[in-house]
């Protein structure tokens, strides 16, 4: 007689509960690596800001080395690139009035720009990669025109004298404790770049590489969270730069100051 073979009957898909139990495991491993995967993306922005705080800081001494020791000045706001005067002496200048915060990144519209070549390596320098666009704190705002930085220059090194034409800055060999000031301040929303960081409500330390912190306080300087939690990136006068938070750059009166002075005779700004 013909023995006949057996065949196993072949499953046609997944149950509901083997879905559901895959779905779940997936859901799981997702929350587990979310935050991970955050703190990872705030850790590489903050070492880009980083990076390109330091070039900036490497340009502005090649600029010294070029113009008798002599650090390029900060712009304060309606300084604008259209006056030759301020082009020749500022690091970088507005572009158009009533546009706050939005520089001319044009070709011989900064006197930095020779040492930071092309349209567009000079916007992804000065512009922290962490930076998500916050709104500029009373200044006149144009949507044509958006603030495209996110640095600013410690206020002491503009030594113009009143009644005479705009001057080039500080001689950075002049800067007494170097590695204690703060030349470039990654800045909340800087509307120019004349930081005047600790005497106004609108020069704020970035926090923008908060670790640890609920992201909404990132971009909420109204928090006690954002001063103690947040992250900024600066460099000092010597050129090298450390993350700081908020708090460390708005002490209260009398601790120390990464402001001034820099040379005898300026202000405390503590």
């Amino acid at each position: 007689m013909r023995k006949h073979s057996t065949r196993a009957v072949g499953r046609g898909g997944f149950t509901l509960v083997e879905l559901l139990v895959v779905i779940g495991i997936i859901a799981l491993l997702i929350s587990i690596l979310l935050p991970a995967l955050h703190a990872a993306k705030l850790r590489a922005q903050s070492v880009a800001c980083s990076s390109d705080v330091r070039q900036i800081y490497i340009a502005m001494a090649l600029f010294a080395q070029d113009n008798k020791g002599h650090l390029p000045r900060p712009y304060g706001v309606g300084e604008l690139s259209s006056v030759p005067q301020l082009v020749k002496v500022a690091a970088w200048l507005q572009k158009v009035a009533g546009a706050s915060g939005h520089i001319d990144l044009d070709d011989e519209k900064g006197a930095l720009w020779k040492q930071l070549r092309g349209r567009e390596g000079r916007a992804k320098v000065l512009m922290c990669p962490g930076d998500d666009g916050e709104a500029l704190a009373g200044h006149p705002v144009n949507i044509n025109y958006p603030r495209n930085i996110s640095y600013s220059l410690n206020y002491l090194i503009e030594r113009d004298v009143a009644n005479q034409p705009p001057r080039l800055g500080l001689v950075l060999a002049r800067v007494r404790n170097p590695s204690a000031r703060i030349l470039i301040y990654e800045e909340l929303a800087p509307n120019d770049s004349w930081c005047i960081m600790g005497l106004s409500s609108d020069d704020v330390p970035s926090g923008r590489h908060a670790q640890g912190m609920r992201n909404s306080y990132r971009l909420d300087p109204s928090k006690p969270e954002y001063y103690s939690k947040g992250r900024g990136n600066h460099c000092f006068f010597d050129g090298h730069v450390e993350s700081l938070t908020p708090s460390e750059l708005i002490p209260p009166k009398g601790k120390r100051s990464y402001h001034s002075p820099l040379i005898a005779g300026d202000p405390l700004t503590w």
